[in-house]
């Protein structure tokens, strides 16, 4: 049987180990919240970072440092008890500035689509859907249901007795435009309106692409 003094070396190590484990993997603190070490948003002086999504790291700088990375930030006010329906309602209401965020792009959408089919026969009828068809892409976004956005980091504030969770989301436009376009095309009049646009020259998903890639002003 090993020793008093063995038994308390060992569960010293243990502790030690434990200590060591705890200080490593604790959520990173300060005053920005980064990326592969590049810093991109700040942080209140007082917040405390809680979670950053470190499989995304390399992708939200490349985005950063190409002038392409798009956020939304989205709050919560709670007592401080229920952390995760606090970073779900934070999460939720960075989706709605998300949708807010593509229904300021849709005149300009539509001024691109009505740009490119003023030869078209019956082009109003083509217009209409075709922005009915970019309407639908925007519910799809606010309700998370088209991939390409994702919650990057989560941080919290304590202000009097109540504490402030704020999440950060990115999108990311790869694979939002494909996955939009697969649910849109699932629209008969939709399809239809689309592909009478492509015929008479007007790519409706690359104008697409070219007004949701576009970094946020």
């Amino acid at each position: 049987m090993p020793s008093l003094k063995d038994t308390l070396l060992i569960v010293a190590v243990i502790a030690l180990a434990w200590a060591v484990f705890m200080l490593v993997n604790q959520p990173p603190k300060g005053n920005w919240v980064t990326a592969d070490g590049v810093k991109i948003w700040p942080l209140p002086k007082e917040a405390v970072l809680v979670e950053r999504n470190a499989a995304f790291e390399k992708r939200v700088r490349e985005l950063y440092e190409s002038g392409r990375l798009i956020v939304f930030t989205g709050q919560a006010i709670s007592g401080g008890i229920d952390k995760v329906r606090a970073r779900e309602k934070a999460k939720i209401n960075a989706y709605k500035e998300l949708a807010e965020y593509f229904e300021t792009r849709l005149q300009t959408f539509a001024q691109l689509v009505e740009g490119q089919i003023q030869a078209i026969k019956d082009k109003d009828r083509v217009t209409s859907v075709a922005v009915n068809a970019y309407k639908r892409v925007t519910e799809l976004f606010s309700e998370a249901k088209v991939s390409g956005a994702y919650v990057y980091a989560v941080w919290e504030e304590m202000v009097g007795s109540l504490v402030y969770t704020t999440v950060l989301l990115v999108f990311d436009p790869v694979g939002a435009v494909e996955a939009a376009k697969q649910t849109v095309m699932a629209d008969q009049e939709i399809s239809k309106a689309i592909e009478e646009l492509g015929k008479n020259g007007v790519d409706f998903f690359k104008m697409l692409n070219e007004v949701i890639s576009e970094a946020k002003k």
